[in-house]
C-alpha cells in the first residue's frame, strides 16, 4: 500500500464523496478531511479517512495540514476558493479544486511554477468534465467553431413548485441565477444576464428540460479564444427558470441586507433556507443529464463530436449523482497527479488534459469503473 497522504479542503455534498472515494483507493494510506462543521464532516464513510473540525481561514491550522500531505482536493464554496488555492499553492502542494471562484485562477501560475506544484483549477463536473471534453474534441479537429455545454443536476422525483434541490454548494446554486455569463459570439467573449437565452430540449431517459446560459465555461474562453460560439447553459425541469427569474427581479435574490421592523435582513439567506426545505421533500435521489456538443473542420469536412452522459443517486454509496460526477472527475486528475501523468507546473487546465489522448482515456475509464458513462458520438458531413 502506498504511503501517500491526501487532504481534502470541505466535506459538503462533494467534498465528503471525494473523501470517500480516495479512502477507498490503495493510493492513499490516509485520507484527512478538514470542515467547519462536524454534520458535514458525519457524512464520510472510508476507513482511512481522518476528519479534522475545523476553519482552515483560521490561525496556522492550514499549515500544519499541508505539511502533513501529499496532495490536495479542494472543495469549499467559490467564495472561499480562491484565498485557499493561493495558501495551498504557496505551501508548494499540488492541489486539484472543483470551486467555482471569480477570482482568474491564471494570476496563479507563476507561484504554482515557483513552488514547483500543479494547480488544476474549476475540476468538477462543469466547469470540469466539460473542458476535458472540449479539449478532447478540439485535438480530432483542425479548427473548432462552436462549443455548446448543457448540464443539469436534477431531482430523480421532482416535485412543484420548483422541481428542483440543492445538489451542491447553495450560495453557488444562487449564483447560477444572478451572476452574469461569459460567452463567446460571434467570435467576441461577451456578457450576458444570467437566465437568458431559455429554450426547450428533449433529453433521452430524461424527457422535457428547460435550459439557459450560464457562467459554467470556466478557463475555456481562455484556452480557445478563436471560437466563433461558445456558451454554458444549465438546465431544469420546465417552468423552472421563470420562477427563479421572478424571484431575482423582485429583489429575492439579493445579498444586500434590508430592514424587516428592526431587524436586517439578506433575502438571499431566506431564499436559501425556504428552498432548502423545499429540497428536502425531494428525497435524495437525483440524476445528472450532460451533454457537450463541439463543431469544427476536420481538413474541409464539417464535423461534431457529441459527449453525453447520464447518471443516476448511488443508494449503495448514499452518493447523489452530482456527488459522484464531480468528485471523481476531481479524484481522476488527482489520480493523474499522483502517477506522475502531467507533465508541467504551473496552472494545468482541465481542457488542457483533455487534449492528451492518453489522459482523456484515463478520466474516461477511471469514470466508467465508478459506474458513470461518458458516451462519444462523432458526426461529420
Amino acid at each position: 500500500m502506498s504511503s501517500l497522504r491526501a487532504l481534502v479542503i470541505g466535506s459538503g455534498l462533494v467534498g465528503s464523496e471525494i473523501g470517500d472515494d480516495l479512502a477507498r483507493s490503495n493510493t492513499f494510506s490516509e485520507v484527512v478531511v478538514v470542515d467547519a462543521k462536524a454534520e458535514n464532516l458525519a457524512r464520510l464513510k472510508g476507513k482511512k479517512i481522518r476528519t479534522v473540525k475545523t476553519n482552515v481561514f483560521h490561525g496556522s491550522v492550514l499549515t500544519k495540514l499541508l505539511e502533513d500531505s501529499d496532495i490536495v482536493c479542494g472543495a469549499l464554496p467559490g467564495r472561499l476558493g480562491f484565498e485557499m488555492m493561493r495558501k495551498v499553492i504557496g505551501a508548494g502542494k499540488d492541489l486539484v479544486d472543483i470551486s467555482y471562484t471569480p477570482q482568474d485562477p491564471f494570476v496563479l501560475d507563476s507561484l504554482a511554477k515557483k513552488n514547483n506544484c500543479i494547480l488544476v483549477p474549476q475540476c468538477g463536473v462543469a466547469p470540469g468534465l466539460s473542458n476535458i471534453c472540449v479539449g478532447d474534441a478540439s485535438r480530432r479537429f483542425s479548427k473548432v467553431d462552436s462549443v455548446r455545454i448543457m448540464v443539469g443536476g436534477l431531482p430523480r422525483h421532482p416535485r412543484p413548485p420548483l422541481n428542483y434541490q440543492f445538489v451542491f454548494s447553495p450560495d453557488d446554486v444562487i449564483n447560477e441565477y444572478t451572476r452574469p455569463a461569459r460567452i463567446i459570439d460571434q467570435g467576441q467573449v461577451k456578457f450576458t444576464p444570467a437566465l437568458s437565452g431559455m429554450g426547450e430540449m428533449r433529453f433521452p431517459g430524461v424527457g422535457e428540460l428547460e435550459f439557459f446560459v450560464t457562467d459554467g465555461l470556466g478557463t475555456l474562453p481562455t484556452s480557445f479564444p478563436n471560437v466563433n460560439e461558445m456558451a454554458e447553459y444549465t438546465l431544469r425541469y420546465p417552468g423552472h427558470a421563470r420562477i427563479m427569474e421572478s424571484l431575482r427581479t423582485i429583489g429575492l435574490l439579493d445579498t444586500v441586507p434590508i430592514k424587516v421592523d428592526s431587524s436586517s435582513i439578506e433575502p438571499r439567506r431566506v431564499v436559501l433556507e425556504l428552498i432548502r426545505s423545499l429540497s428536502h421533500a425531494t428525497g435524495k435521489e437525483d440524476l445528472l443529464a450532460f451533454r457537450v456538443e463541439v463543431r469544427g473542420r476536420m481538413g474541409r469536412r464539417l464535423g461534431e463530436v457529441r459527449y453525453q452522459m447520464l447518471d443516476f443517486y448511488d443508494p449503495r454509496l448514499q452518493a447523489t449523482a452530482m456527488a459522484r460526477t464531480t468528485a471523481y472527475t476531481c479524484t481522476a486528475v488527482t489520480h493523474l497527479i499522483t502517477q506522475g501523468k502531467i507533465p508541467r507546473k504551473g496552472v494545468v487546465t482541465p481542457e488542457e488534459l483533455g487534449t492528451d489522448e492518453r489522459l482523456f482515456r484515463f478520466v474516461k475509464m477511471f469514470l466508467k469503473a465508478r459506474g458513470v458513462l461518458l458516451r462519444i458520438r462523432s458526426l461529420s458531413k
